[in-house]
């Protein structure tokens, strides 16, 4: 990014809140029941202040204007260490209303103007979490990540085995694609 010199801002920063921005006002526009935020809310798990603030404020928005707001946290949200606060916790930590945040593998049921939604959150799991676990001490990292792979799978087929049939279902999930190539 370059820093524009009239404003002494980013044009990196102006481009995050502008398509926040574009969010918003779709979703306010639109009369949506929910907004969901599938992850990596920041570039980096220790976003500055600016960010958290630009961020914040965009989701007071949609929560003002009474959506709920389903925040799950994804790769670039997670601490560099185990037992430290995630980028998008201060958002449960201060119960905020209206916002939802998926920090494990779990159903949250979700009340909107329609009527409640489950959404089941598959946020980023990451193969250090595995590691801690003894049965699979001593795998190899292909073994690994496909013992991560068949747990994400194993979830979402129990949560939808468990689903209330009489409402809604959403799936949010921040994952890696199996034979997805990055360039």
């Amino acid at each position: 990014g370059r820093i524009d010199s009239r404003t002494g801002v980013s044009s990196r920063l102006r481009d995050y809140s502008d398509r926040l921005d574009e969010v918003v006002e779709r979703a306010l526009a639109g009369d949506v029941d929910l907004v969901v935020f599938t992850g990596d809310a920041y570039r980096g798990r220790d976003p500055n202040a600016t960010r958290q603030r630009i961020f914040a404020s965009r989701i007071h928005r949609i929560r003002g204007a009474g959506v709920p707001v389903f925040l799950l946290v994804g790769n670039h949200d997670l601490p560099a260490a185990t037992g430290r606060a995630n980028a998008v916790d201060i958002f449960e930590t201060l119960a905020v209303p209206n916002v939802h945040v998926g920090r494990e593998p779990g159903m949250h049921r979700v009340a909107t103007k329609k009527g409640p939604i489950q959404v089941y959150a598959l946020p980023w799991i990451t193969q250090s979490r595995l590691y801690t676990q003894e049965q699979l001490r001593g795998l190899s990292t292909p073994e690994i990540r496909q013992q991560l792979a068949d747990f994400c799978a194993r979830s979402v087929l129990e949560a939808a085995a468990a689903l209330d049939r009489t409402m809604p279902a959403l799936l949010a999930a921040h994952v890696q694609i199996h034979g997805a190539t990055y360039s």
